[in-house]
Order: structure tokens, then C-alpha cells, then sequence
């Protein structure tokens, strides 16, 4: 899994199921700074990571509809999102690996 670079996936990227619960200062340690920020609790989505997997399968991770300040140790429900059903369950099971590959992540997936 890694980060998806210098591209904006939100116009090819929608919900397809799956979602993961943890907090953002877990996903942090496995996907890096979060990618786009909003801290206008009206907004829908308020952070958001650009992914892609091992085989370049892209998919985001996003927090929705929070509509509140949360803490960065809160663990909440992420959405992944994706082009089909496929890379959203392909993104969840390399989130889910790496999440279970890390020594200091304790998670609820």
C-alpha cells in the first residue's frame, strides 16, 4: 500500500461498502500524514487519504459526515473508497494487513 501522489481520485472514487474503524493517529502511522484536510466541521469530509495498493489499484480513505471536532486518538468509522467493489475490498485488506503488521496499532476491523 502506498500513498497515491500529486492526483485528485475524488471525481472517480465513491463508497462501496467498506469501512474500517480506527483513529486517525492509527492511519497516520500506516498512510502517512493525512493528505487533505478541512477543518469545517460542516463539511462532509474533513480528512482523506489518496491510496494505492501493491498493484496500483487507487483508493481513498476519508472520514464522513464526522459534521464535529473529534480527537486524532478517537477511533471513528473510515470509508474506503474506490472505482468498483473490487479495489474498495482490495484497499481494505491491504489497510487491514498493514494495520495488523504494525506493533504500536491496536484496531477494530
Amino acid at each position: 500500500m502506498n500513498r497515491f501522489q500529486h492526483a485528485n481520485l475524488s471525481s472517480m472514487i465513491s463508497f462501496h461498502g467498506h469501512e474500517v474503524k480506527a483513529s486517525k493517529q492509527d492511519l497516520e502511522k500506516v498512510c502517512g500524514e493525512v493528505m487533505y484536510s478541512d477543518n469545517d466541521i460542516n463539511e462532509k469530509v474533513q480528512n482523506e487519504w489518496e491510496m494505492q495498493s501493491e498493484d496500483g489499484t487507487p483508493f481513498t480513505i476519508y472520514d464522513y459526515k464526522e459534521y464535529r471536532e473529534y480527537e486524532v486518538d478517537e477511533k471513528i468509522v473510515w470509508h474506503i473508497g474506490a472505482e468498483n467493489r473490487f479495489g474498495a475490498k482490495k484497499g481494505y485488506e491491504e489497510l487491514a494487513r498493514s494495520f495488523h503488521l504494525h506493533p504500536k496499532i491496536t484496531y477494530n476491523i
